[in-house]
């Protein structure tokens, strides 16, 4: 595969996903890049030497994981609305995957002890009532 639409910026009109150069085909490794690398970000913020802050647990979370949300979205709209065989595989393929890689991230001690640091905190910390309720 040459290319994957997936990788690239998209220039379309109001940064629409490019329907006409993406194929079956390109899922698999997207879902694979976007996995890792949200995951590597997960990590990256469980492993902050910097004291627990809202902006750099909460706001980064919220930040991580672009390209696997990017995939996904895309993803659960061509299926649902133009499925395939070929796209229904990968569906049934990565549906495990994905399930226990939100496990994995939902159960990491290390994630849930920061948020829980802010969560204790809170009353403490001048949130805005988004973030307090986030």
């Amino acid at each position: 595969m040459a290319t994957n639409p997936f990788f690239e910026d998209w220039t379309t009109p109001f940064g629409l996903p490019p329907f006409d150069r993406i194929k079956p085909e390109h899922f698999p490794p997207a879902y694979e890049r976007g996995i890792a690398d949200e995951a590597r970000e997960a990590a990256a913020i469980a492993a902050s030497p910097y004291p627990t802050s809202f902006a750099n647990t909460i706001e980064a979370l919220e930040r991580s994981g672009r390209l696997l949300g990017r995939v996904g979205r895309l993803f659960q709209n061509l299926n649902s609305s133009a499925g395939n065989p070929e796209l229904e595989a990968i569906a049934r393929d990565y549906a495990p995957k994905l399930a226990a890689h939100r496990t994995k991230l939902a159960l990491d001690p290390a994630l849930f002890s920061r948020i829980d640091a802010l969560y204790r905190r809170r009353d403490t910390l001048g949130l805005a009532p988004d973030q307090l309720r986030l």
